[in-house]
């Protein structure tokens, strides 16, 4: 990508006048239902978008991500142990891999050969070669794990521990350096839910409200390269998921200036400045509101589990753009802008 281009899209994300930038997208939607056992897929342009298929998964769908190359779609069958992938050029599933007992997240790496999948009462993550679909010798973390982030160069994988009330000396992050399958852990001194890279890769952000269903407002930041903690910030109520760059098909620009956060306790979503860490932004949307999916132009979409619906906000203006109604229960959600390739 030139930097041309990186520059008129980091521009188009924090712009906050002139035109609805976000509004021009033109995107397909991928929505988990873990209520149906289903995805749904809608296309359209923002707002506007319409459901074009209903594609049958394994049990309790929950998280998704899809492939840098817009081919594949994975989700965690939690319930089922599976993974189930969607081709995303037939609109069908077409494999559905059993690994082991509740998956719960799944990372694609950048080069789209390698699918990693998390799972809440294993203490390894599966490794998935894609397109031949073959099962590879799994990471052995030595802890199970709750949500994943990758590397932007493919080379770590960040990961968070299963909730449990925090003790000391026990920690709730860790990251596998995956040239030779060592996994570190490292101790915020918090609970910890999910972590998310920012843009540029530089910072690894923890929330910490957990599926103990214990609100928590701290969310720790971690220096990537050292690995050493650097502190924590309060951050509205509930603080829970955040769009992954390079992940859900999320095209967040290496320069942005903010990131989003889901907020249960407060029925909205988070924008916080990466400069001073505070919150700068707030939109209203479902009720528990789960995963966030964003495109470059900076339209979020924001998956509200308990409303059954899927919130359309473009982020620049802060403002709601619409409510998708969508099949029950929903949990993750992939986007991708344009054409599928």
């Amino acid at each position: 990508m030139s930097a041309l281009i990186v520059a008129v899209a980091a521009a188009l994300w924090v712009a906050t006048t002139a035109g609805p930038v976000a509004a021009a997208d033109a995107v397909t939607l991928f929505v988990t239902s873990e209520k149906t056992d289903t995805v749904g897929v809608y296309r359209g342009t923002v707002p506007e978008l319409v459901l074009v298929a209903t594609i049958p998964v394994g049990r309790e769908p929950h998280n998704m991500g899809i492939s840098p190359d817009g081919h594949w779609v994975a989700t965690s069958d939690r319930r089922s142990g599976e993974v189930s992938v969607i081709d995303t050029r037939s609109l069908a599933e077409a494999v559905r891999i059993k690994l082991g007992r509740q998956t719960h997240d799944v990372a694609f790496s950048p080069d789209s050969r390698t699918l990693y999948v998390g799972h809440e009462t294993e203490t390894f993550i599966s490794v998935v070669e894609v397109g031949t679909w073959k099962v590879r010798p799994p990471l052995r973390v030595g802890r199970a794990q709750h949500d994943l982030s990758i590397s932007a160069d493919g080379r770590e994988l960040w990961f968070t521990v299963t909730n449990r009330p925090y003790k000391a000396g026990d920690p709730r992050l860790g990251v596998v350096d995956l040239a030779t399958g060592k996994a570190t852990l490292i101790d915020t001194g918090a609970n910890a839910h999910d972590v998310t890279l920012s843009p540029d890769g530089t910072i690894a952000w923890v929330t910490n409200s957990g599926f103990t269903h214990i609100p928590d407002s701290r969310v720790d930041y971690v220096d990537v390269a050292t690995r050493k903690p650097l502190g924590w910030v309060t951050l509205g109520k509930y603080p829970f998921h955040s769009p992954k760059r390079g992940r859900d098909g999320n095209a967040v620009p290496v320069a942005a200036t903010e990131m989003w956060f889901s907020d249960h306790g407060l029925r909205s979503v988070l924008a916080v400045s990466l400069a001073d860490r505070k919150e700068v932004g707030r939109v209203p949307v479902g009720v528990e509101p789960y995963h966030v999916a964003a495109t470059a132009a900076g339209t979020l979409f924001v998956a509200n589990h308990t409303s059954g619906t899927v919130t359309i906000v473009d982020g620049p203006r802060r403002a709601v753009l619409g409510t998708l109604k969508v099949a029950p229960r929903p949990h993750g959600l992939a986007v991708q802008s344009g054409a599928l390739r």
